[in-house]
């Protein structure tokens, strides 16, 4: 499928920066199931000063914000072309070693409702693609979509005891699930071509899974499905901190707006 992709993302200060650093995650990268044909970033109120490979061989962006800015606007415009590989992305050798995909973070670190959740697939006769298939299926039906019901800092645990979310809800109670029950595990910011929508408010998130023989396998628990060819990979991680598609530090400014406007076309 060949993708059209804009992505706008603009921040209003409340008053004058004196200082203030981004990070991009905003550059995806050729494999299995895409292929980049343009992509160009441009950042207005700032300065991309470099690129560099963090610890998930994601291309960041380093970008400074001019002094006295109260305006940053970046801007992504690009053309990609995927294909159907039933979530399959296969083994991708990240330099990342497995077993730490096991590992908890802070955000992902499941509580006690979480644990009584994933205990009954403890011992259990299926393979593991089905278990994460039947995990999916179960958050899938417990938890609501709900705008504006958690935060970036929401915890896997908190979200998954208010039962709504939005999709990073879903991808971090998913991980929390599996890392509990041994699995390797990722998390996965991009974008998701939606049918019948032109304007988006936001990124998408999903996890991928490491399946013995199969390699990293994709699950958007949000929406029930396997990736496919509507899905564009930017970043992956640890947790939604370690692949967000933009983070930053800016300095002197009490309150900040952002205004994010996303369009996946054919």
């Amino acid at each position: 499928m060949h993708l059209n992709i804009k992505h706008v993302s603009k921040y209003k200060f409340s008053n004058s920066l004196t200082y203030g650093v981004q990070r991009l995650r905003l550059n995806p990268q050729n494999n299995k199931i895409q292929n980049i044909n343009t992509w160009n970033i441009n950042v207005e109120g700032g300065i991309k000063q470099f690129e560099y490979l963090d610890h998930h061989q994601n291309i960041c962006t380093f970008v400074t914000l001019n002094n006295d800015s109260r305006e940053i606007i970046i801007s992504v415009d690009g053309q990609i072309d995927t294909i159907e590989n039933s979530g399959i992305l296969g083994n991708d050798k990240p330099k990342t070693k497995l077993w730490m995909y096991n590992m908890y973070t802070p955000i992902t670190k499941p509580g006690h409702y979480l644990k009584s959740f994933c205990k009954k697939w403890e011992n259990t006769s299926y393979s593991e693609l089905d278990i994460c298939h039947l995990i999916a299926e179960e958050i899938k039906k417990l938890i609501k979509f709900r705008k504006g019901s958690t935060s970036a800092y929401t915890s896997a645990e908190e979200s998954f005891k208010k039962k709504k979310g939005v999709c990073q809800d879903f991808a971090h109670i998913f991980i929390s699930c599996l890392r509990f029950l041994g699995f390797s595990v990722r998390y996965v910011s991009g974008y998701l071509k939606i049918e019948g929508v032109n304007q988006q408010d936001a990124t998408h998130a999903w996890a991928d899974v490491f399946i013995k023989d199969l390699g990293w396998v994709g699950f958007d628990v949000a929406n029930g499905i396997s990736p496919d060819e509507r899905y564009v990979v930017l970043a992956n991680g640890f947790d939604f901190f370690d692949a967000s598609p933009i983070n930053g530090l800016h300095l002197d400014s009490q309150n900040t707006s952002l205004d994010v406007s996303v369009s996946v076309q054919q």
